[in-house]
């Protein structure tokens, strides 16, 4: 365009006007038109279309950490879409560009405006700074009732972000941990780690508060929080009645589902209303790749495709990450459990969750056992067991752990994916954590004792086991042992072909950037949508 004679003499023409509204009109007004008529081509500079004029709105700074290179100077002498607390524009422009001049803006600002008209134009709808020292706090924990009467009339903040525990277990682990390690060390936000009866202790990180869950200051923090993200459900991990209307819930969820979950799952037809409720209050959830999306909008009614966010599980960082940029503390796990490995294989064997517990585990007989950690010895194995965190019964550790087993709840290894890490091979059933195995490329079983009657009665499944398992499905320990005698032989190469394109079904991204994504996904909504989910009515509905 620069070099075409046409927009040359266009350019040479300009004089100097007396007026901006006659620069406009005389010059800009038909730029665009007369360049689509030389047969040029354009497009947006953003992907998203936005209303009004969004470098004078509350878009900008979004457009801004997108690489938006302009600062209109009218945006903070003028405010006119009454954008709150434009005051933080130096925080964000240093932000993206830490070397821009700043003091000469700040100048140029005083000399246009004035210091009266900016205090009044970067502060609008300005609350305060709400420091722990003069945040209102209850003397004692609030009932629901008047819980939701503070949610109503307290003020939210977009850059105020609620990370609650495990509902089941109280670790801070899985997507939520991966995401709060993408932006623990970001001033602009505010991280709150709401707690339950363990202890969360973390190293690094900039403006991060952890509060019990149930305290006055919990609740006090919790209604102010923008955004809230859960692993499994509102009730579950939120616990209050937090408004769905006032504040953007965000389910990160647990796992890439293979069996049934939700609205789709066969033992829930019973409660569809409920279920229906619970989702209805949830701004958005994600998913690890289109087939998954599918999956998790059935699970997720009556939450829509466009709700599901296919941006790969912030978790599944940790598995693919160089050991040296993971955190401290997940870092000295792995010191700690190669230790306890000491140079063996680690197999490790992770059922899934069954609605009768002891009475739906298998019962390996006594020889069965033998026959089990002979094989172990003779391989150099070492068979580690991690039951699902809502198992209580612990009926395959109380058989397996008593022979040499390691223990590898939860409990003891919050981070799964550590285990991961250091593994040589996996022994599960239904477990979706199978899928996440597939990204260390390592052998693993599938111990489908109950096959038909988990997938006929129980739960359902989304995908035939047979089709998308990534080695052998054995229905009887005869079948079991079978394959572990082959467990770690080296793969062909049309069965490193299959074990891709099984992979490939689950992942549209195999990269450490899951965390990144969703971050994305989260500063998009709260930049354009602003705090609340106005689409609970009509989910509800």
């Amino acid at each position: 365009v620069f070099s075409d004679a046409r927009f040359r003499k266009m350019l040479s023409s300009v004089s100097r006007q007396r007026r901006k509204i006659d620069v406009i009109r005389k010059y800009e007004i038909g730029l665009t038109r007369n360049l689509i008529a030389w047969g040029y081509k354009f497009d947006t500079f953003m992907e998203y279309l936005f209303p009004f004029h969004p470098v004078y709105g509350k878009w900008y700074f979004y457009l801004l950490r997108k690489g938006f290179p302009l600062l209109k100077r009218r945006l903070l002498t003028e405010n006119q879409y009454l954008v709150p607390a434009l005051y933080r524009w130096v925080d964000e422009v240093r932000r993206v560009f830490p070397f821009a001049n700043i003091s000469a803006i700040e100048k140029n600002l005083r000399r246009v405006a004035g210091s009266e008209r900016l205090a009044s134009t970067l502060h609008v709808g300005d609350w305060g700074e709400m420091g722990s020292d003069i945040m209102p706090v209850a003397e004692n924990i609030l009932d629901i009732d008047d819980f939701k009467a503070l949610d109503l009339v307290t003020p939210k903040y977009r850059d105020w972000w609620g990370f609650p525990v495990c509902g089941f277990s109280g670790n801070f682990s899985g997507n939520e941990r991966a995401l709060f390690e993408e932006v623990k060390n970001d001033l602009s936000i505010k991280k709150v780690i709401f707690t339950l009866d363990k202890d969360v202790s973390l190293k690094g990180g900039e403006n991060v508060e952890v509060v019990p869950l149930h305290s006055s200051r919990g609740q006090a923090l919790l209604v102010r929080c923008g955004v809230v993200f859960v692993r499994h459900s509102p009730s579950r991990n939120i616990y209050y009645p937090l408004s769905p209307v006032l504040h953007n819930i965000i389910n990160l969820w647990h796992g890439i589902p293979f069996k049934k979950i939700g609205y789709a799952s066969e033992d829930m037809q019973d409660s569809l209303a409920a279920i229906a409720y619970e989702h209805a209050q949830c701004r958005a959830v994600i998913a690890s790749s289109k087939m998954d999306a599918m999956a998790m909008a059935a699970a997720f009614y009556p939450l829509s495709i466009n709700d599901v966010w296919n941006t790969g599980l912030p978790r599944n960082d940790f598995i693919l990450r160089d050991e040296a940029s993971l955190p401290s503390d997940m870092q000295d796990e792995l010191v700690r459990l190669r230790s306890l490995v000491a140079g063996r294989r680690l197999v490790i064997f992770m059922p899934t969750f069954r609605n009768a517990q002891e009475d739906g585990s298998y019962v390996f007989s006594q020889d069965e056992l033998s026959r089990l950690f002979g094989w172990a010895e003779k391989n150099n194995v070492v068979l580690g067991v991690r039951e699902h965190m809502a198992d209580i019964s612990g009926s395959y550790s109380s058989l397996l752990l008593g022979r040499g087993g390691l223990d590898l709840s939860e409990r003891l290894w919050p981070n799964v994916e550590m285990l991961y890490r250091v593994s040589s091979a996996l022994i599960t059933d239904y477990s979706s954590g199978f899928i996440d195995y597939m990204l260390t490329g390592k052998p693993m079983i599938s111990f489908a004792h109950d096959l038909e009657r988990y997938i006929e009665v129980e739960r359902g499944a989304f995908y035939d086991l047979r089709k998308v398992f990534p080695g052998a499905v054995c229905e009887s320990f005869e079948e079991l042992e079978i394959a572990l005698s082959d467990l770690f032989r080296s793969l062909s190469p049309i069965e490193r072909e299959e074990m891709s394109w099984k992979r490939s079904m689950f992942f549209d991204f195999q990269d450490d950037r899951s965390s990144r994504r969703v971050l994305e996904k989260v500063e998009q909504i709260m930049t354009v949508d602003s705090v609340g989910n106005f689409d609970f009515g009509r989910n509800v509905t």
